[in-house]
């Protein structure tokens, strides 16, 4: 199953499910066709996400359409290609199974009156192999409960339909199916099913089998999920905003999950399929893609499109003691926090179905939400405006596709808790220091900086429902939305802190700025972070099909990880130096390895401390003033 999914507000994680949903069916009495007659059915691998029987046939509305091809064999298509099955509608009739030659698996065709576009006159007639052909080409599709119209527009309710043509030397067969999103959602595409003359040819098929199809649903799943990892509070009353011009603050009402795309780059609502099959032929058996379907979608012209989509309203966990300390709060409902856990939007599966993108398109999350602390005092903080972009490169929709975004709030939000202008992004902790002097009091600053940029970790085959990456899945790739200079200003490093230390996008931010000693020394906050590798330069990406995502050099970084926790940190802006002087008292008997020049015996760090002895000494420590987006990525066996 391929996967892909994200993570949001400031730190993105983008990771995608591919969910190949195959119809099937097999009767399971065991009985196959005699040698002589064509007959049908459905079936699947079994490792795929199913239905069968009456479920399958349901799907595909009881029906599905066949196109069959006869003629000599060729190494590149079929050749001199007879036309058996034209355009022949396939019917579901249940527990008919074996009462006619030409129904097997209770999937009939003689008999039923042939629709648009075949040009069958009268009804349709039971079919024979011909043993003196080479091979025969079957392609099949269903539209579902949607009216087949072969001119003009079709109206809600109906999908426009090419008849199947044959596939020949130079060209493949192919076909089109037109209609708005709803009806085309409904359809299903199979892959080309050859049979080869036995005496001719050790095919995957050959005359007598009965033909079957696997059929797979034309349109991309998408869903969308929350989750939070803010210490000491349960996040609640997600709401959802437009854009940045429409963000007042408490008067946004919307609470359902919604993805923003840019006008230039809408939501289609209506189109084409074009399914076509250009891996045929005899030379090509040994290829994965052989005989397999190839499906492009184009916009239709002039569709205005959608500048976001709804998803439903998200499904919040109950709390329990664990997190709010008392039953004050118990009955409230809160977003998940752990990402295999994550309040998904919607209901059923949270899929909906939408129009592949080749291109892909920037999705933007904008929301506004409740933090409630966890210590059961019922403090309650409002944050507003709070955004998340995913890049484009991970909105590549392909059919038959199903691609998960997982937003995740975290300590790291570029969110404001005041509805002011000059109000700061982000979360502040509150802080305190204390110091008994004969002068004058002194003073320690604390600052934790927020980024904007939201960062995009991704890893091919990553397990949705894990909290963390695994280094045997291969490498991890980072993008920062906007940024096309990750070889310069960005930088990854591995991440360890003391006992007792929280390592966080916060605290990471804290240990880079504040007193951190350089690569591999640790930070007057317990955390250490050392120098890491990655490459800025690479020019492409994994996908999900088997296909590379191109990318320009600058833009995304990558890295192979091992076990353990990394940060990867992109410098917003260098700001100005300030010097801290903070009070630390020692004991023991042993003087600390820094001892010869970082340690002083007044307030103002004019006098250097020499002799050792246990007590209080102050040290002086340089906040860098700049600022980070940060990225916390956390790597297991």
């Amino acid at each position: 199953m391929k996967r892909y999914y994200l993570l949001a507000a400031a730190a993105i994680v983008l990771a995608g499910c591919s969910n190949n949903e195959f119809v099937g069916e097999d009767s399971g009495t065991g009985q196959q066709s005699a040698k002589g007659q064509i007959v049908f059915s459905s079936t699947l691998p079994a490792n795929t996400r199913a239905w069968y029987g009456a479920d399958a046939a349901a799907k595909l509305n009881n029906k599905f359409i066949v196109s069959g091809f006869s003629g000599e064999k060729s190494t590149n298509a079929i050749a001199n290609a007879t036309t058996v099955f034209d355009n022949y509608q396939v019917q579901w009739n249940a527990n008919t199974a074996g009462t006619t030659a030409s129904n097997t698996a209770d999937w009939e065709y003689v008999g039923i009156t042939a629709a648009a576009p075949s040009k069958v006159t009268g009804t349709q007639t039971i079919k024979y192999w011909n043993y003196s052909a080479g091979q025969y080409d079957f392609i099949a599709y269903s539209t579902g409960d949607a009216t087949v119209v072969t001119d003009g527009e079709p109206a809600a309710g109906s999908v426009k339909v090419s008849a199947i043509t044959a596939p020949t030397k130079d060209k493949p067969a192919a076909y089109t199916i037109e209609g708005a999103k709803a009806d085309l959602s409904k359809c299903y595409f199979s892959d080309l099913y050859t049979a080869y003359n036995p005496a001719e040819t050790s095919g995957k098929h050959k005359f007598g089998d009965r033909v079957q199809f696997t059929f797979r649903n034309v349109a991309t799943k998408v869903r969308v999920a929350l989750y939070e990892t803010v210490p000491g509070y349960s996040v609640k009353d997600v709401k959802f905003y437009s854009d940045d011009a429409t963000q007042t603050g408490k008067d946004i009402s919307n609470t359902t999950a919604t993805l923003y795309t840019p006008s230039t780059s809408k939501f289609a609502t209506a189109g084409t399929f074009t399914v076509s099959f250009p891996t045929v032929g005899t030379s090509n058996l040994s290829k994965e893609e052989y005989n397999k379907a190839v499906i492009s979608f184009a916009a239709k012209s002039g569709d205005a499109g959608e500048s976001s989509r709804n998803f439903g309203t998200l499904n919040y966990t109950t709390s329990d003691d664990s997190r709010l300390g008392t039953d004050a709060n118990k009955n409230n409902l809160y977003l998940g926090t752990t990402l295999p856990k994550a309040s998904y939007a919607g209901t059923a599966d949270y899929y909906q179905s939408m129009f592949p993108n080749d291109a892909g398109s920037t999705l933007t999350l904008r929301v506004n939400y409740t933090l409630v602390s966890n210590d059961g005092s019922g403090e309650e903080i409002h944050v507003y405006g709070a955004k998340a972009i995913v890049p484009a490169v991970y909105a590549q929709w392909k059919s038959n596709y199903a691609y998960t975004y997982v937003f995740k709030i975290s300590d790291k939000t570029n969110g404001k808790t005041g509805l002011g202008d000059t109000d700061p992004e982000g979360l502040f902790p509150i802080t305190f220091d204390a110091m008994v002097t004969d002068v004058m009091n002194g003073t320690q600053a604390t600052v934790t900086t927020v980024a904007t940029p939201s960062i995009t970790t991704y890893q091919k085959g990553h397990d949705v429902t894990k909290d963390e990456y695994s280094a045997k899945t291969g490498d991890i790739y980072v993008m920062v939305d906007g940024k096309k200079d990750l070889g310069t200003n960005g930088k990854l490093y591995t991440v360890t802190a003391k006992e007792g230390v929280a390592i966080s996008e916060a605290t990471v931010h804290d240990a880079l700025t504040i007193g951190a000693g350089g690569s591999g020394n640790a930070s007057r906050n317990g955390i250490t972070l050392t120098d890491a590798t990655s490459d800025a330069t690479i020019t492409a990406i994994p996908g999900v099909d088997g296909n590379d995502i191109t990318v320009t050099a600058g833009t995304a970084a990558k890295f192979t990880p091992e076990k353990g926790t990394y940060a990867y940190a992109y410098k917003l802006a260098d700001g100005t130096a300030t010097e801290l002087h903070t009070a630390v008292t020692l004991s023991g008997d042993t003087k600390p390895d820094d001892w010869k020049d970082n340690y002083y015996t007044n307030q103002e760090c004019t006098q250097v401390a020499t002799d050792y002895k246990a007590g209080t000494y102050y040290q002086k420590i340089t906040n860098t003033g700049a600022t980070y987006a940060i990225k916390v990525i956390k790597v297991v066996d």
